[in-house]
């Protein structure tokens, strides 16, 4: 996913590049047209598999290889940043999983297991302060305040 271009704009350069052929040649900069299409080709040349875990880590790499480093500014470019995360929704177990680019591993939830239930609360995982989180962290989510959305 990417901010820019639009979304159409971005099929109908994905459509050009599809022709070209990505053994080829596929575009590298940190545009994110180019990193929408170098993600659309490899998307359509991995093998698909049906172990959960290996899909997962499919994605993963597919998405560590379209991200923008860290660091990685243009001033000309404002649109153009580093990727701070990674997400992987894995629907049939319903697990989310997050790679924060300051952590050295990934973590999850495991959606059943938080106790979405009425009356249970509104719950937080503080990811302020980079901690370095591993596994499965249902239980690391507290009792919070609700959101505040902004208002006009």
């Amino acid at each position: 996913m990417t901010n820019s271009p639009p979304f159409d704009q971005q099929l109908a350069i994905d459509a050009y590049w599809q022709d070209v052929g990505g053994m080829e040649f596929l575009p590298g900069t940190g545009r994110a047209a180019d990193r929408f299409v170098r993600a659309s080709w490899y998307l359509d040349a991995v093998e698909k598999v049906p172990e959960p875990r290996v899909a997962t880590a499919t994605v993963f790499s597919l998405v560590r290889g379209v991200s923008v480093p860290i660091g990685l500014a243009d001033p000309k470019k404002p649109n153009l940043s580093s990727t701070m995360w990674r997400t992987v929704a894995d629907l049939g177990a319903k697990r989310y999983f997050y790679e924060s680019v300051f952590s050295p591993s990934v973590f999850w939830v495991d959606i059943d297991t938080l106790g979405l239930g009425e009356g249970t609360g509104v719950r937080k995982l503080e990811l302020g302060g980079s901690p370095i989180l591993a596994g499965e962290v249902s239980a690391e989510f507290k009792p919070s305040e609700p959101f505040g959305f902004l208002t006009n």
